[in-house]
């Protein structure tokens, strides 16, 4: 992982408020669709997190593995379930999301549960 955790999710919550400053209302009306995305519905919200998770590690998204990994670990998703999540990914997505969720997964979930 290029950064730590902590200074990776600053950072998208710094380039998320400066780009609401040039554009509210597109900025507002994503917000308002990944809020009404993520949530309770037949799904909890921890599982739509964790699905998220799985999708960031399929694709290699630091970001988005971090700021899941947090939302995952908020809703006190246990540690069995990130990892379980960890062996969907690398299942659909193979060597890739594997070594996405042993490196750079494992890193985050240390990370951030020992802030």
């Amino acid at each position: 992982m290029k950064k730590d955790a902590q200074t990776l999710l600053e950072e998208y919550r710094q380039g998320i408020e400066r780009l609401s400053e040039s554009l509210p209302d597109t900025i507002q009306e994503y917000n308002r669709f990944t809020g009404k995305a993520f949530e309770k519905g037949e799904v909890d919200r921890p599982h739509k997190h964790l699905m998220a998770l799985a999708i960031s590690l399929k694709e290699g998204d630091e970001a988005s593995i971090t700021y899941h990994m947090d939302q995952c670990i908020a809703m006190e998703c246990t540690d069995q379930q990130i990892y379980e999540t960890m062996a969907v990914a690398a299942g659909y997505g193979g060597g890739s999301a594997m070594s996405q969720s042993v490196i750079t997964g494992m890193e985050v979930l240390d990370q951030l549960k020992n802030r």
